[in-house]
């Protein structure tokens, strides 16, 4: 069985980092896959270790500068290769490569089968985005989303949690099989000097895309009664986006900017995480959650608010410790507490440690996916 993969993507993110373990895992399964990567050329370089690393692990990765200016000519290149190398199953990942893939069957090649992985979803369509209201917004975005499922034959999520949201979001008739991750703890690069990761007494840490989804402004809200009690606690905050400058105004407004480093984006941030004391995670949505079972593999204490897929992942105080959603006092009550009671932050993480080797590793989800793989064959 042949497969290329396709991604459509202008960061190094959550599903790139899947790609770099599932692939090669998947060639010592009897499937041969081929990856390209589709990026503005301005994000080229990004991905220029990511295909090299895979290709030195025998997957052939091909990247291609591309934006939706030029979707046509992309899809062209596409359906060249698939033809010149006799591949019959296309998998995309990620809206645009949806989108890409679709445009490739329609126009170039109809004999190909179109497989998807359900990463994610626009977070402004998540119902806990909105409160568990259950609003949803039929627009542009929904309505491509649709017509490109209705031209998918099969997809795959990576949680529970993506098979719920579009099963009751109407975009599928019936709740998709899901995968979860695996990472490979060989891959996670630690550091030598850990000392130049240490910023104080006491170190929280949030790892993830600086937006409105991702609850920063409730952790905010809960520090300064963490501070009364630990003066010289330090939150690392790694990570960009749009909201940092409105993050940092709250910072002020609290009083807590001393207390707070924001960090950026760190390519490595492992050695940041295996310095810290626990991880907080106030997501209001996570597709899946990437960041949690890193975190149990170097053995860092979770804590996150109890919304999907957190409170899939995380057992609450047996592998980490689940929060209502919004509440800001009881996250502080439980900061403060994990922070007391080094016995209990050990316990946790590990406990995590142990589910993420006997679950959340490679060889599960490597083994799993080929299964689906050939289920689809069978049809």
């Amino acid at each position: 069985m042949k497969i290329l993969h396709l991604i459509y993507s202008e960061q190094v993110a959550g599903a790139e980092k899947y790609l770099l373990d599932l692939l090669p895992g998947l060639k010592e399964q009897g499937i041969e896959c081929h990856l390209i990567c589709v990026t503005p050329a301005k994000d080229a370089h990004k991905f220029a270790s990511l295909c090299a690393e895979l290709n030195n692990n025998g997957v052939s990765a091909l990247l291609l500068n591309g934006t939706i200016k030029n979707f046509l000519s992309v899809a062209r290149s596409i359906s060249k290769y698939l033809a010149s190398n006799g591949i019959k199953y296309l998998h995309a990942h990620l809206f645009k490569s949806d989108m890409l893939a679709v445009i490739v069957k329609k126009l170039f090649n109809r004999k190909i089968v179109l497989l998807s992985t359900k990463h994610g979803y626009e977070e402004k369509y998540c119902s806990n985005y909105h409160r568990y209201n259950g609003r949803i917004h039929y627009n542009l975005y929904y309505f491509i989303s649709k017509y490109l499922l209705a031209n998918i034959d099969k997809q795959v999520a990576v949680s529970k949690a993506m098979s719920d949201l579009y099963y009751q979001l109407k975009l599928t008739d019936h709740r998709l099989p899901f995968v979860h991750h695996g990472i490979n703890i060989n891959a996670l690069q630690q550091a030598d000097d850990k000392t130049q990761y240490r910023f104080g007494d006491q170190q929280l840490l949030i790892l993830g895309r600086i937006e409105e989804v991702k609850g920063h402004t409730y952790l905010f809200n809960a520090l300064p009664e963490v501070i009364k009690i630990f003066p010289e606690v330090k939150l690392l905050i790694i990570g960009n986006g749009t909201q940092q400058p409105q993050l940092q105004q709250q910072a002020a407004t609290l009083g807590i900017e001393n207390n707070i480093l924001f960090l950026g984006f760190q390519p490595n941030p492992y050695p940041f995480m295996e310095n810290s004391d626990m991880m907080v995670s106030p997501s209001l949505y996570e597709s899946f959650g990437l960041v949690f079972i890193e975190a149990y593999a170097i053995k860092l204490p979770v804590i996150a608010f109890d919304a999907p897929a957190a409170n899939e992942i995380i057992s609450n105080n047996e592998t980490g410790l689940l929060v209502p959603v919004y509440d800001g006092s009881k996250l502080a009550e439980k900061i403060i507490w994990l922070l007391q009671n080094p016995a209990e932050r050990k316990r946790l993480a590990d406990a995590a440690y142990e589910k993420y080797i006997n679950y959340f590793n490679t060889n599960r989800m490597v083994k799993e996916t080929a299964d689906w793989y050939r289920s689809v064959v069978a049809e």
